[in-house]
């Protein structure tokens, strides 16, 4: 009994002690007995479905068995050991793991029996590689997936945003993976190596990624004019005026128009060829336009034929010629205009007609042409000696006005307009292509609308857009909301062609201070479009156009909110359900609308016309197209100098003023993103700490040069 009592003893003492094994001792009356010469040793493994060669002092006693007695001299110290551990029962043995050998010194007196329990740890040979395929910007339904060889070995696809394991020997490994499927050829690239390092009994990721190519959309400008094109080098589109395609993003392309031609040209003016960088960002579409430099072959002549004193019954015109060519017939009292060459020419009019022998002549003078300007010569003619004087006509009567017709212009396509504060100037409207005029009107509470404005537009020939507005504190605490809607929607009862809702709701001198937010704004919105369209169907309604500003740091969100902020926060509440074509501000620009950089303030988008564009229609998804119901450049030409807070205009000339409308024209024509454009505006004349009148494309003196450019782009009458 009291060698059972020691066996107990030193057993529970060594399984507090756990190493590897267990070891014990045991009399012979408690197992299998032991020969009394020797000493015995009960080896085992554990768990017992283990299975093992045993050694006595290097010698093989027993294979393949999960226990075994051993027997060698006693009081002598020997090596006990499990070689070769086998685990048959487990899956991914000597796969994923194997045992080590066991060993252990012991001795023990003649007669008694010491008891051995290996228990071997597993040595895990591999580790896991969790592998995720990531497609950057993919969608739900693109044919794709990640086909992965690892170490030279397919394995099978790994469809995008998903993952799979791989067990793998501990070390490194080289992981090619192909994007495949009919949407790949839409990434930068597809195919990429990777090398990684997998350890034993652990965990490791790879996530592949491959960047999503961007579309690029190439607009050559002016409208009309072709060009073949090339991307990087590579031509994609041969005598085109447009042209888009997938290109690699997140890098720099060049982008060129070569042998441009514009077949309106008739050999007046040529292009050259033009060049211009752009970065598509993943999954993004980045516009880039082209504007080829004009060079001008030819100028025009303006003749005007003034023949004194001539009687109704005179037959009599002025024949022109330039350089002993003659050009053309020109009526008494009329004007023609005649192409010539660039360079000095000498023009000479004569009086022809069976009446011409009354009048001197001819005359002649040397004109200048300079490429694409316009020249004049007024030829004069007196009668001669002793001609008697005509018989006065009978003076017609004034000319009777046509009756207002529709105003050009297809539902959707791109229009122009003005905004007046007198409307004095209806005919320079029509010559620089404009069929809409601007004004704004004020509603207050229990207010009733006038058509007069209206009525004014349409009885001479104009589309009118309303921009209704009122005072913050008539809707503070979204009161009135309903009074304001009833109103809009009279207010187009009455013909509004388009109205506006609302000015400029990222401030707090349009809207009321801490209530600035744009879901509050586009409950009045809503409202106001069902009380609109309830009452004429035919009304575009346009959403308040927000302030261009970055501003809300300085002053803080209860007085003033970013405008891209403001924008996506409309479009995220629904805005674009109740607007059919989204308000834009731009009246800052001090460089050509073509360029995206190079603004010498700063790189802010509101700087930039196309950054403007991009911004807003990117915030509603293409949804709906833009509206700018202001845009302008503002020139002190003719006033003197700006106020301080408009200084950074100070350099701008009326003759830059006028090239950047045409071109901003030009640039939306072609856009098939923008709707309309008013211009701010055409003849305002206050110019004090608002300096508006410089805005303003009437002049002072009377003279507009954007009229004239803008002619040139609209073909307007």
């Amino acid at each position: 009994m009291k060698s059972s009592w020691k066996r107990r003893l030193i057993l529970a003492v060594l399984t507090v002690l756990a190493g590897p094994w267990l070891i014990g001792l045991a009399r012979a009356a408690d197992s299998a007995p032991c020969d009394p010469a020797t000493a015995c040793f009960d080896v085992g493994l554990k768990p017992a479905t283990l299975l093992g060669d045993f050694y006595l002092d290097g010698v093989l006693v027993a294979s393949g068995v999960a226990s075994a007695r051993l027997t060698g001299a006693p009081d002598a110290p020997h090596l006990i050991e499990a070689r070769n551990i086998q685990d048959p029962t487990t899956p991914g043995f000597n796969d994923l793991f194997n045992y080590p050998d066991q060993r252990v010194t012991q001795q023990t007196r003649a007669g008694w029996t010491w008891l051995v329990a290996f228990y071997p740890q597993k040595n895990y040979l591999k580790g896991t590689l969790t592998y995720i395929c990531n497609p950057a910007n993919w969608s739900v339904g693109e044919a794709l997936a990640c086909r992965p060889t690892i170490d030279g070995v397919s394995q099978s696809d790994v469809a995008p945003g998903a993952s799979a394991a791989y067990f793998l020997a501990s070390g490194g490994h080289v992981v090619h993976t192909d994007l495949v499927g009919e949407a790949a050829g839409n990434w930068n690239t597809t195919t990429r190596d990777d090398n990684v390092t997998v350890a034993a009994a652990r965990t490791g990721y790879l996530t592949v990624t491959f960047s999503r190519k961007g579309q690029l959309q190439i607009n050559v400008l002016p409208a009309g004019v072709l060009a073949d094109l090339y991307v990087d080098g590579a031509p994609v589109a041969g005598q085109a005026g447009s042209a888009s395609l997938f290109v690699g993003s997140g890098v720099v392309h060049t982008v060129e128009a070569r042998n441009v031609t514009d077949p309106a040209a008739n050999g007046r003016y040529a292009y050259n060829d033009a060049r211009n960088t752009a970065i598509v960002y993943a999954g993004r579409t980045g516009l880039v336009y082209l504007r080829p430099v004009k060079v001008w072959l030819t100028g025009t002549l303006n003749v005007t034929c003034l023949i004194n004193r001539k009687a109704a019954t005179d037959d009599v015109s002025c024949l022109v010629s330039a350089d002993g060519a003659t050009l053309g017939a020109i009526p008494a009292g009329g004007r023609a205009a005649f192409t010539l060459p660039n360079g000095p020419h000498t023009v000479t009019v004569a009086a022809a007609g069976a009446s011409a022998g009354k009048w001197d002549g001819p005359v002649s003078a040397a004109v200048a042409i300079r490429g694409g300007f316009n020249s004049y010569y007024t030829a004069r003619f007196n009668l001669r000696p002793n001609t008697p004087p005509p018989i006065p006509a009978t003076q017609p009567g004034p000319p009777v006005a046509p009756a207002p017709g529709p105003v050009s212009g297809a539902p959707g396509s791109f229009e122009l307009g003005g905004q007046v504060d007198s409307f004095a100037y209806p005919d320079q409207m029509r010559y620089a292509g404009m069929t809409w005029v601007k004004r704004q009107m004020y509603w207050s509470p229990g207010d009733q609308p006038d058509a007069g404005m209206i009525e004014e537009a349409h009885a001479k020939g104009f589309k009118i857009l309303i921009a209704l507005v009122g005072s913050p504190d008539d809707v503070a605490g979204a009161a009135n909301y309903d009074s304001y809607a009833a109103y809009a929607g009279q207010v187009a009862a009455l013909g509004a062609d388009a109205i506006e809702v609302w000015n400029e709701t990222n401030l707090d001198r349009s809207w009321p201070r801490g209530e600035i937010d744009p879901a509050k704004y586009t409950d009045l919105l809503r409202r106001a479009y069902a009380q609109i369209k309830a009452n004429n169907p035919n009304t575009l309604v346009i959403s308040s156009a927000p302030s261009p500003t970055g501003a809300e740091g300085a002053f803080g969100l209860d007085r003033v909110w970013n405008d891209d902020r403001y924008v996506r926060g409309m479009a995220a509440a629904g805005a674009a359900n109740y607007a059919d074509c989204i308000g834009v501000h731009y009246n800052e620009g001090i460089i050509s609308p073509t360029q995206a950089s190079g603004d010498p303030r700063d790189p802010y988008y509101t700087r930039y016309y196309p950054g403007m564009v991009s911004t807003y229609y990117n915030a509603f998804g293409g949804r709906r197209k833009l509206c700018f119901t202001e845009l302008g450049y503002l020139s002190p030409e003719g006033y003197g100098p700006l106020p301080g807070l408009f200084g950074w205009a100070g350099d701008t000339s009326v003759a830059e003023q006028a090239q950047w409308l045409a071109e901003v024209v030009s640039l939306a024509q072609r856009s098939q993103v923008v709707r309309m454009i008013i211009i701010f505006n055409v003849d305002f004349t206050v110019y004090d700490d608002d300096p508006q009148g410089g805005y303003a494309i009437m002049r002072p003196g009377g003279g507009c040069p954007a009229c004239e450019t803008l002619h040139a782009v609209t073909g307007g009458r």
